[in-house]
This record gives C-alpha cells, structure tokens and sequence, in this order.
C-alpha cells in the first residue's frame, strides 16, 4: 500500500456513537490541519430491518433510519463548519462495510478515520467489529481513533 504524502480528502463514517463523535472530533482536526475536505458516511443497513419490520412497515424503517443518518452526519457537519473545513454527506443504504468500501472508491478518499469502542465481548471477538473489517479489507490508510483511560473513565460514569 501506498501511502499519499497529501490527505485531501478524509472518510470519517459515523454511527452517532461516542466513538463516532470521539474520530469525528479528530478528523475535523486532521481535515483543517491538512486543508483537505471531510467526507462524513452514515450506512443504513436494511438488511436487520427486513427482519424486524413486516412489509409494510419497511418504508417508515428506512425513512426513520434516513433522518436517523442525517442528524448524524449534520452534528459531524457542524463541527466541521465551525473549523472552517468543508464538508460532503451522505447516507447510503448498505452494510457499513460495504458502503465504506464502495465510498471510499467512488470518491478517492485518501484516509479512513475511525472510532474503535475499546471494548471486547464474545460477539465482537467471534464476528470482528466494522473497524477490524475495514482495516483488513480496505487498501488505504486508517487511523483509528481509540478512547484513553481517562476518557473512558469519563464516559463510563456520565453513562
């Protein structure tokens, strides 16, 4: 893997989670320090809400999980306004990985920024988290963003 001397443009996906906003935080910083343009990803995955939902109810799913992903990336998208950098949206429905995958290649990201939860459970260790898959799948930089000790500390008590 090649790694680009120039970061111009940044994938941060997001959830809404604590560890989305905590690498959401940070590429907003690395876009401004770099110049480059933020691209911020929500993946609706409909594949759990066809479970879920009976047919008639699957229109109302997606349109509760497209406003759901726009809130998401509007909150990165203020941050990223009030630094001055601009901004990309966008909301796709597929797996995370896959729309990941598939954003990263239609728009030349050059870098991946990521949330890691820290955490480890027996689900997490047998399936692999999205950030383990797109590290192993994904053929350009990531930089995950980790919580530190006392983050954690902070997080787990305002919980």
């Amino acid at each position: 893997m090649d790694v680009p001397r120039d970061f111009d443009d940044i994938l941060v996906p997001t959830d809404g989670s604590k560890a989305a906003q905590r690498a959401a935080r940070q590429a907003v910083k690395f876009a401004r320090r770099n110049g480059a343009t933020l691209h911020v990803l929500y993946a609706m995955d409909m594949g759990d809400a066809s479970f879920v939902a009976v047919p008639s109810d699957i229109g109302e799913t997606r349109k509760r999980l497209e406003r759901k992903g726009k809130e998401f990336v509007d909150e990165v998208e203020a941050l990223a306004d009030e630094a001055g950098v601009p901004c990309v949206t966008a909301v796709r429905s597929n797996t995370p990985v896959e729309a990941i995958r598939e954003y990263v290649a239609e728009h030349d990201v050059d870098i991946v920024v990521m949330g890691s939860h820290g955490r480890s459970n027996l689900r997490r260790q047998l399936l692999g988290s999205v950030t383990a898959t797109v590290l192993r799948t994904v053929d350009i930089p990531i930089l995950v963003v980790t919580r530190s000790e006392s983050a954690a500390a902070v997080e787990e008590t305002s919980e």
